[in-house]
């Protein structure tokens, strides 16, 4: 998937950027075969704007406020701590404040397993589920039981 925005419509400064691309990489990592490319090789940052502005409304503040706590911490930028520094400081702000980061890694997943690269390298045909559809093994259909019970939930119109 390539990134669609242009340049002037990028909400993110190329520091942003940068913080954004490793953060996304911690997330998904590239794997060790080079099979399935890294989440900052996706168009996570498109999908988030086409899909969730809530999330893009507070993605600059937020990777400039992981920016400066690197900075307080360590007395240099995010983007130049090596890996475990970044997945620890990354590990505590999550932990005070998980919000953020949960959202983004739900975003991130999201797009993650729609790129056509990825469909691929886990054993799956890259295309649209219909028309042709997948086959759907047939379940015991009980565990619909407790949602049978509760009856109607709904109104007419």
């Amino acid at each position: 998937m390539t990134n669609e925005l242009i340049g002037s419509d990028n909400p993110l400064t190329t520091e942003q950027r940068d913080v954004l691309a490793i953060v996304l990489d911690l997330i998904v990592p590239a794997s060790t075969d080079g099979r399935r490319p890294s989440a900052a090789d996706v168009d996570v940052l498109g999908h988030i704007r086409a899909t969730e502005s809530g999330t893009l409304d507070n993605l600059g503040a937020e990777l400039d406020r992981l920016d400066a706590e690197a900075r307080e911490r360590h007395g240099e930028g995010f983007a130049s701590l090596d890996r475990e520094m970044r997945r620890a400081l990354v590990d505590d702000i999550r932990a005070a404040e998980p919000s953020f980061m949960r959202n983004l890694a739900i975003q991130t997943v999201t797009c993650y397993y729609q790129d056509d690269r990825v469909l691929e390298a886990i054993g799956l045909e890259a295309r649209p589920p219909f028309p042709k559809g997948y086959e759907v093994p047939s379940g015991d259909l009980t565990l619909l039981d407790p949602v049978r019970k509760r009856g109607r939930v709904w109104r007419e119109a």
